[in-house]
């Protein structure tokens, strides 16, 4: 894996925005084995960062992130809670095996074999003092299985993409959205279909399809929930 390192610093440093950058990540980490991918901020100067505002990538099954909003699962995110005390990578197995786990932190993970969840990585990662980041790699395939120095070799990776990803966005302007653009994530974010944000908009369904894809695009997402959060995230919407 090591020979990995070297290649993924390497094109991580020819890309230049968080968008391709993002699609290149999670094509890197296919072939390992993982699916699922988060990246998420837990704290900036020693303090905690709310769950609109440390988002960054979520690529698990749209339904699993939507159920995980809509319960606060962030509030009994034990992965996550964690992370924060270890300095290195560990198997989400690990954690649900604790028998100090309090139920809604049991029904958390419940949920995510509910979804196709198996068993993941999760992966603290640090930049300035008092700025810690989370990435949890994970499969609804197998189980992954890798050595301790596979899995800091994981974490190096991730430490990469944290550095690079933090360089494009403090270089970067927050995206210009239209009128429109803005209206359509305020209404993804309410939940609305495609059927009613046309009904509101008064436009065709074609054209909330090229807004909807426009949006994605200057977000670097894939999906309506990433979609949300990454425009709260960034302030272009009120949560």
């Amino acid at each position: 894996m090591r020979d990995h390192i070297d290649a993924f610093i390497r094109d991580t440093l020819a890309i230049n925005d968080t968008g391709a950058l993002t699609r290149y990540f999670v094509d890197f980490v296919a072939p390992f084995g993982f699916d699922l991918v988060a990246y998420h901020y837990l704290a900036e100067g020693f303090k905690r960062v709310s769950r609109e505002k440390g988002f960054r990538i979520s690529r698990f099954p749209e339904g699993y992130i939507s159920h995980y909003l809509s319960t606060n699962s962030f509030d009994f995110d034990p992965l996550m809670e964690e992370a924060r005390k270890r300095g290195v990578p560990f198997f989400w197995s690990e954690v649900e095996a604790s028998p100090e786990l309090s139920e809604k932190e049991r029904e958390f993970f419940a949920a995510g074999r509910r979804f196709g969840v198996r068993d993941g990585v999760a992966i603290p990662v640090f930049a300035r003092p008092g700025d810690i980041a989370y990435f949890g790699l994970g499969s609804t395939a197998t189980d992954p299985d890798f050595s301790k120095a596979e899995m800091l070799e994981l974490q190096a990776i991730c430490q990469q993409m944290h550095l690079r990803y933090n360089e494009l966005t403090e270089r970067a302007q927050t995206p210009k959205l239209s009128k429109r653009e803005t209206q359509v994530l305020e209404l993804i974010a309410q939940g609305k279909s495609n059927a009613l944000m046309g009904k509101a908009l008064g436009v065709s369904p074609n054209t909330i399809d090229t807004l909807v894809r426009r949006c994605f695009e200057k977000l670097g997402v894939s999906s309506r929930v990433e979609a949300a959060l990454a425009a709260v995230a960034m302030g272009l919407i009120l949560p």
